[in-house]
């Protein structure tokens, strides 16, 4: 019988565990390139850019009550490159560079109280010799001592740069670089000493004291948690450290030191990353597993970490990686977010109101924060969870998953219940020692799927179901399957922050360019002249629109006008985190299909390298998927080398090889690539190198890429014009989209890989009883369908009523592919119906042509 029984004993509430037990809500992590186009939103588009804060930060309910940089070092650290806000040891710190310190001033312009915290993925290259062995097993041994001032000082010079550049000091600080296997904890030591002591080289009207009043967090491990065992072992450390972060793991050490560090010593423990959801919930509650809006990595998977990662490790603070993913779709982590902003130049953004909501069970109901804010408590021993696994709900799901939170006056409570279980669960719950509220009727609010087929995904989303009253101090929850709910003393009915609505982007989409007269999609001389006059430094010189996903790619003026370089040579190349590959960037809409790349740029023929062939620059094209950001993750590179070498590479394989004789490394050169269907070509100062036509599973549309070596290349001028008969993609739609309807027998599978479309697929295979299709309507002049086919299959195709191919092949393609187009229909309205007739067929999303 699933029903659980506990008791709520206001005796219990620990009010001397100060910080270690406050209800902290959760946090935002700026990282990787994640926030990179928040950047663009704000000057294009205000509204969105401050509606997005205000959604995360604002309010009497304030979800995020933490945002936390990870300082970057001009390499790609997962999902993109993150500046450096020092690319030598005498540079004058600029927190321009980058989302994430300018982020943390807008948020704190709504929220004054939000706290803030930094730590590194790797090291700048001025600092990469000296730290070299902080990629070693014994980096606390191999490190040398004279390399921590050097260090120290890029941490220093950075949070002075933001107090002067935005007027807040930085709260806590890991010295650490982030998910390190091996803990320095002699550097740490020294770390905090240095920084509590320290009263010299601060300019004048700095708060010094404040400064060394700065906590330290660490370590920031993944997965390991050797370092709880480090701090219960050493009462230096512990009096160092303040708070204990970790990543992606709910479970306590073998012998629970984070939950003695909190229980025992007071020590704050955070989740100090964590998932987002993945697969928003609007898809979710069409997939076929009946989860509704529950199941792996869902909104209710996610609110389960927060409960069961206090509960066995006394985690009081969830960060997400990312909360908004401000980068463009395809790189590594995609769709995993609470708010998807990757459309700045339409404004327009798209809102997980599942998971954020599933959220908000716990913010709306409870006061989230620190105790000098009057925040509310863990109730422990009114706290539980027995869903399997250290982070993914994997097994053992029907069990109890719950969190008493509660004021520190003990005047009001809140129970925060997690079921994604297909049967109900009922809850027993005794109220003792609460004299201030044992008659208090207690609403329950819950969020769960839509009842009906065609219901609104979000038609049952955070509603009161009831109010009921203690009886004799007896308290009965039932929670529905797959739902969240919170059981309140608090009287929130008429809260206009707390009822829910569908929360939406101001704007419409569209594609970039397609209102274009001229035929031009997108271009940029990098003057601006149409911006404020301090456009370009508010913003560390980034050129709009583009995504680093190797090296750094700013705007600097020549004696002439502004250009584009690239400002990492192989000299100043950081100590990757992990890895990274060479300089190059994402720009442009993966809703273009057939257009042209020009580009006017010159060589570096200053710099000198032991590099024959890494003196050179791409294009790519049709760029959809970029886990390991490659200028080669776009399937159609052209390479133009300074000895004149010029490649053609597709799908990572070069296809051409050819020579552009007597090239002058000093002169300015106009270098095209075009795709036109599956023809390409390539022209270098208008001579043609490539003419290829791709028969073999081509791809149709994608983003531009553009890259080069490690060296000061210049781009002078970026054109991107459509092609001779274009096919724009109006609107692409997901496979789990309530706009594709589906018949027979589907497989519909949501928490997938990153590159998969929202991280859904839908599978048929063919059944002469019952045939498998789908179907959808649409306005423009051709449709494409997207997904990669594991083996052959036969479509057959019906448009307006009428047969336009019986028995059509798709291709193999790759993930995020065409594995079909139609185009040449009549402009206008259509109804196109496709059934599966041979084979196994996969759709992952359906795209508009206009």
């Amino acid at each position: 019988m699933n029903q659980t029984s506990f008791v709520i004993d206001g005796e219990q509430l620990d009010l001397n565990a100060k910080d270690a037990n406050t209800f902290k809500g959760f946090g935002y992590l700026s990282c990787n390139n994640s926030s990179r186009l928040l950047l663009d939103y704000k000057w294009e588009h205000r509204d969105s850019y401050d509606q997005i804060l205000q959604i995360l930060f604002g309010g009497k309910h304030p979800l995020m009550r933490m945002l936390k940089v990870e300082m970057g070092d001009d390499a790609n650290t997962s999902s993109g490159t993150e500046p450096a806000t020092m690319r030598s040891a005498s540079e004058t710190a600029n927190v321009n560079r980058g989302a994430g310190f300018q982020l943390i001033a807008d948020a704190k312009k709504i929220q004054p109280t939000l706290k803030t915290a930094i730590l590194r993925w790797g090291e700048p290259g001025w600092l990469r010799k000296d730290w070299f062995d902080a990629k070693s097993a014994d980096p606390d041994g191999d490190v040398p001592e004279t390399a921590y001032e050097p260090m120290y000082r890029w941490y220093k010079q950075t949070i002075i740069s933001a107090y002067q550049t935005y007027g807040y000091l930085i709260d806590y600080i890991d010295p650490d670089r982030n998910e390190t296997k091996h803990p320095m904890v002699k550097w740490i030591k020294w770390f905090a000493d240095r920084l509590a002591n320290d009263q010299s080289g601060f300019p004048n009207d700095f708060p010094i004291s404040r400064y060394q009043q700065i906590k330290i967090i660490a370590a920031d491990q993944n997965y390991e948690r050797d370092f709880g065992d480090m701090m219960i072992a050493d009462a230096d450390l512990r009096e160092r450290v303040e708070a204990l972060g970790f990543h992606y793991n709910t479970d306590d050490g073998e012998k629970q030191p984070f939950t003695k560090l909190a229980d025992d010593y007071h020590h704050e423990v955070w989740y100090s990353e964590g998932i987002a959801p993945m697969t928003m919930g609007k898809y979710r509650v069409r997939a076929s597993n009946g989860d509704g809006i529950g199941g792996r990595q869902s909104g209710l998977d996610v609110a389960n970490r927060l409960i069961k990662s206090y509960v066995k490790s006394r985690r009081s603070l969830y960060i997400f990686q990312p909360a908004v993913s401000a980068y463009y779709t395809g790189v590594n982590y995609s769709h995993k977010e609470l708010i998807n902003a990757c459309r700045p130049w339409s404004g327009y953004y798209e809102v997980d109101n599942v998971g954020l909501q599933c959220m908000k069970h716990f913010t709306d109901f409870a006061k989230a924060g620190w105790e000098d804010e009057g925040a509310w408590r863990y109730l422990t021993s009114a706290c539980d969870s027995q869903v399997g696994g250290t982070e993914n709900l994997d097994h053992n799901r029907q069990a109890p998953s719950y969190m008493t939170l509660m004021a520190p006056d003990k005047a009001n409570y809140s129970v925060i219940f997690d079921n994604d279980s297909p049967e109900a669960r009922t809850h027993q719950i005794q109220l003792k020692n609460l004299p201030a509220c044992e008659d208090k009727p207690v609403a329950v609010w819950q969020s769960v799927g839509p009842e009906h087929t065609g219901d609104a995904y979000d038609s049952r989303m955070k509603q009161l179901r009831q109010t009921v009253s203690p009886t004799d101090g007896l308290l009965k929850i039932i929670v529905a399957p797959h739902s969240i709910a919170t059981a309140t003393t608090l009287d929130l009915a008429d809260d206009p922050e707390v009822v829910y609505h569908r929360l939406e982007s101001p704007h419409e989409d569209h594609t970039l360019g397609i209102k274009s007269d001229d035929g031009v999609l997108y271009e940029d001389d990098f003057s601006y002249s149409g911006y404020p006059e301090n456009y370009l430094s508010s913003r560390g010189n980034t050129p709009r629109f583009t995504a680093d996903q190797g090296g750094a790619f700013e705007v600097v003026r020549t004696d002439e006008d502004n250009v584009m370089q690239q400002m990492i040579t192989e000299k100043q190349r950081a100590l990757d985190w992990e890895y990274s590959f060479a300089p190059n960037l994402t720009f442009g809409d993966d809703h273009w299909t057939d257009y042209e790349v020009a580009v006017s740029m010159k060589f570096d023929d200053q710099t000198q390298q032991n590099s024959p062939t890494g003196n050179y620059f791409g294009i790519g094209l049709r760029e959809m998927t970029d886990v390991k950001g490659r200028l080669e993750s776009a399937p159609y590179v052209f390479k133009v080398a300074i000895d004149g070498g010029c490649e053609l590479v597709k799908d990572d394989r070069i296809v051409a090889l050819e020579h552009v004789d007597g090239l002058d490394v000093s002169a300015t050169h106009q270098v095209t690539f075009a795709a036109e269907g599956n023809h390409l070509t390539a022209t270098f100062d208008g001579q043609l190198v490539f003419d290829y036509t791709d028969t073999d599973n081509p791809h149709y549309s994608g983003r531009v890429k553009i890259g080069s070596g490690y060296y000061h290349t210049q781009i002078k001028q970026l054109t991107v014009t459509q092609g001779k008969q274009p096919h724009l993609i109006e609107h692409r739609v997901d496979d789990l989209d309530s706009a594709v309807q589906y018949t027979g027998k589907w497989d519909h599978v949501c928490g997938l890989g990153n590159t998969k479309w929202n991280r859904t697929l839908s599978t048929a295979s063919a059944d002469q009883d019952n045939v498998p299709g789908f179907k959808f309507d649409f306005n423009g002049s051709g449709f494409s369908l997207i997904g990669v086919q594991d083996v052959a299959s036969h479509l057959k195709v019906t448009v307006d009523g009428a047969v336009r191919n019986w028995n059509l092949a798709p291709q193999v393609g790759a993930d995020r592919t065409e594995n079909i187009v139609v185009h040449g229909l009549s402009a206008g309205k259509h109804h196109v119906s496709i059934e599966v007739v041979g084979g196994r067929y996969t759709l992952d999303a359906v795209d508009f042509l206009k």
